[in-house]
């Protein structure tokens, strides 16, 4: 398909975008601030499902019962995610930080197009419907947040970002639990936009992966 095989540096589309009280920039919230983002996200869990499968169905022309959080349904979302995210050129006071703080690299380091600030909502949105397609159909499974502490020597990427919890993983005789950061996952998948690789079945891949590893439920 065409649109499958060149960036959309385009129109952006129209989307509501709720703009969380303290804003995205997770690295720099404190613990408090990363509690109310986690409470605010829970919160609006419901009202965005609603309006992404309402959105979703419309646009490609489906029953919004067909969007039910089955692994089939993820599809579906990211076939209307390929035909609905934006890219724009990334200002040049930007693209100048990044060669500064890339120096070593090289210009591979350097993006210089990005998604819309739309697409990112879209993104975090998508995010929240893989959660609870894990969450609504494995009651063992549920959301959390990666907390920012003190003492920590080193912050993660996904700091004060949503995940979902209570997979299990056995590596080399040693079991541990394991937990899937959706919203940074979305975009890792997301990102195949930049070297033409995406396709339809990227986040159920994504969710099949994840579904072996969930424990099974006590009885």
């Amino acid at each position: 398909m065409y649109w499958l095989k060149r960036m959309k540096l385009t129109k952006d589309v129209k989307y509501d975008m709720p703009i969380p009280p303290m804003g995205l920039d997770f690295f720099s919230m404190t613990a408090r601030e990363g509690k109310e983002h986690f409470e605010w996200f829970m919160n609006r869990i419901p009202e965005r499902m609603d309006y992404l499968k309402a959105r979703c169905a419309k646009d490609l022309d489906l029953s919004v019962s067909e969007l039910d959080y089955s692994a089939e349904s993820l599809i579906l979302l990211w076939r209307w995610f390929l035909k609905t995210a934006r890219m724009e050129k990334t200002p040049k006071e930007e693209i100048e930080k990044m060669k500064e703080g890339a120096k070593i690299f090289g210009e591979s380091f350097i993006d210089r197009t990005r998604f819309t600030a739309t697409t990112e909502y879209i993104i975090r949105d998508i995010g929240m419907y893989v959660g609870q397609c894990f969450v609504l159909n494995y009651p063992q499974l549920y959301w959390s947040y990666e907390e920012k502490r003190r003492n920590r020597v080193t912050v993660s990427v996904t700091v004060n970002q949503p995940f979902v919890g209570g997979f299990r993983v056995h590596y080399k005789g040693i079991e541990g639990d394991e937990r899937f950061a959706v919203i940074h996952m979305v975009h890792v998948q997301a990102a195949n936009f930049f070297d033409h690789t995406q396709k339809e079945i990227d986040l159920y891949r994504v969710y099949k992966y994840w579904e072996n590893i969930i424990p099974k439920q006590n009885t």
